[in-house]
């Protein structure tokens, strides 16, 4: 199964896939689709359209105020520590787009891992104004750990 999904994620040719966001996917997928299965999506998808529409300006104030669907998606903190600077800096100077790319091959395969990208293209403005919060926060507590960022 890993190297179906693995497949899946070979660079698009129209599109330039960040090598640490495509990493990242790799390494994540397995527990994505773990946590996918375990809920149901549309209802989770409804819940997060409410909280977005009555909070369109929410900003995580501490890494325990962000939401959910970051910490399950995007912020593995194991995973950051474990990037070389360059790669830190790589993935510092990326974008909640750069994420999506590396995550489109993967709506291909599963269903449900397309309505969640296209909740996200959906709400792109909201989860890219909110995803630079959280990578500012996480780039402040590497910073402190004594990474150069």
């Amino acid at each position: 199964m890993k190297e179906t999904w693995r497949m899946m994620a070979e660079k698009k040719k129209s599109e330039t896939i960040n090598p640490v966001w495509a990493r990242f996917c790799t390494v994540q997928i397995d527990g994505w689709l773990d946590w996918i299965t375990s809920i149901h999506v549309n209802s989770y998808l409804e819940m997060a359209e409410r909280f977005i529409a009555l909070n369109p300006f929410y900003v995580p104030d501490t890494e325990e105020d962000r939401t959910p669907l970051f910490d399950q998606l995007m912020i593995n903190e194991d995973f950051l520590s474990s990037l070389s600077d360059t790669g830190l800096s790589v993935w510092a100077n990326s974008n909640f787009r750069d994420f999506l790319v590396a995550l489109r091959p993967y709506g291909r395969v599963d269903k449900q891992m397309q309505y969640l990208i296209d909740f996200f293209d959906i709400h792109i403005s909201w989860f890219s104004r909110v995803y630079q919060f959280v990578r500012a926060s996480a780039i402040m507590s590497l910073r402190d750990d004594g990474r150069q960022i």
